[in-house]
């Protein structure tokens, strides 16, 4: 019994547990309503915590009116909110690359103790062979040499081998359910990062696509009213 495998599905509960995670996106999510961002631009946002935090639900999303907006209460550019996405990101990479790593350790750790348990059933098999042929063993009345005592004692020898091949099975087992349940919450916990990374990846771009004109408008040299500069970053909330 090593506690290798213990310790292995405990870090990946905890890598499973991703609500620091959706929190840190629904803070996101909190500066854009401040901000008066369009909901069309915030969709990847929501699909994010959903995939975070799969048993919260939908989160609601308010753009609130310009009545609503007011120094401090979201981002003051968008440059600004790209930022806070982008670092959303990096920590949502940082948990896949610590599933990743715990996936090999458990790769790593099943396959070790297959091999235990392979070994261990052949050692099974063995001391069954051998017990049958100690029971064989011929013994003469009256005992000659200690005939019967020699019996007695490879006897107990195969049935104490047998007993010791038996627990070593069932430790491997055991080590193999806690490996592949391990690997079962990392795979699953590996497809949720994933959807969350690409949900926040398509921020930026329903960004731009929901601006698109006021982009070319503010590119072209237009100026916006203070209460619309979240894409200039000037007089905007902050």
């Amino acid at each position: 019994m090593t506690g290798i495998e213990e310790d292995l599905y405990a870090r990946a509960e905890m890598l499973d547990e991703t609500g620091d995670l959706a929190e840190a996106v629904t803070a996101i999510l909190a500066g854009a309503s401040g901000a008066g961002v369009d909901p069309g631009a915030v969709t990847g946002l929501q699909a994010a915590v959903r995939a975070l935090d799969p048993a919260g639900g939908a989160p609601g999303y308010q753009a609130g009116s310009s009545t609503d907006r007011h120094p401090g209460s979201g981002y003051g550019s968008d440059a600004e909110f790209l930022e806070a996405i982008s670092d959303a990101e990096d920590d949502v990479r940082e948990r896949q690359r610590e599933a990743s790593d715990l996936e090999d350790q458990a790769a790593a750790a099943l396959e070790a103790a297959e091999r235990d348990l392979g070994n261990a059933r052949r050692d099974l098999a063995e001391a069954r062979v051998i017990l049958a042929a100690a029971h064989a063993m011929p013994t003469k009345n009256p005992c000659e040499g200690g005939c019967h005592g020699r019996k007695a004692s490879a006897i107990a020898d195969a049935e104490a081998a047998i007993a010791d091949a038996e627990d070593h099975i069932a430790d491997a087992t055991r080590r193999i359910g806690l490996c592949e349940d391990a690997d079962e919450i990392l795979g699953a916990l590996g497809k949720r990062l994933q959807a969350a990374l690409q949900a926040l990846r398509q921020v930026p771009h329903d960004l731009g696509e929901v601006y698109e004109l006021v982009y070319q408008f503010v590119h072209g040299g237009g100026k916006l009213p203070t209460l619309a500069r979240f894409i200039e970053g000037q007089g905007a909330p902050a």
